[in-house]
């Protein structure tokens, strides 16, 4: 695990994450604020660098105190593998499995690592959707099972929600 706090290893990680989008978006925008001087003191976690395959920004140890408080024990994860971040996100160093908490994401790949982990962690796992609004295109490579669902309607002119899933206790 490392923890990248120098500008320029933060500002190539950003460079890298718009490469991904728009699977990495959460996490892009993220780091893209923190290059913006980091108004909400968050810390960015990565398995391996420079060549990593998982991104986690969560808050400062010392803002995540209150153990039920889900809102502010919140992750952001991004990888370019989801298959096979298991170990780091299980590891207790990188996310805290003790606490109520929230994981974003804008994988629904990640889904199924992300409950699985709870599962083990946590006992209990909340799934919630939340509506994400986008391009046909964007949602083609996003999320290519809803394109031929009655959630999205295929055209440059016309804009319907895409259910995104939230995932968190």
């Amino acid at each position: 695990m490392f923890y990248l706090q120098s500008s320029q290893a933060l500002h190539a990680l950003e460079n890298s994450l718009r490469k991904h989008l728009p699977e990495s978006l959460k996490v892009y925008g993220t780091v893209f604020h923190i290059n913006q001087g980091n108004p909400f003191k968050l810390k960015t976690l990565v398995d391996k660098w420079p060549d990593f395959n998982t991104v986690v920004i969560r808050p400062q140890e010392q803002d995540m105190t209150d153990d039920l408080d889900h809102y502010n024990n919140t992750y952001l994860i991004y990888s370019k593998d989801p298959k096979h971040c298991r170990e780091f996100l299980g590891s207790s160093e990188v996310i805290n499995w003790k606490q109520h908490l929230q994981i974003q994401s804008s994988q629904s790949d990640l889904g199924k690592v992300i409950e699985s982990l709870g599962a083990t962690n946590l006992g209990k796992v909340k799934h919630k959707q939340c509506f994400l609004y986008m391009m046909s295109k964007t949602a083609k490579k996003l999320a290519p099972f809803l394109v031929d669902t009655k959630n999205l309607v295929v055209s440059s002119n016309v804009r319907k929600p895409l259910k995104a899933m939230v995932t968190g206790k």
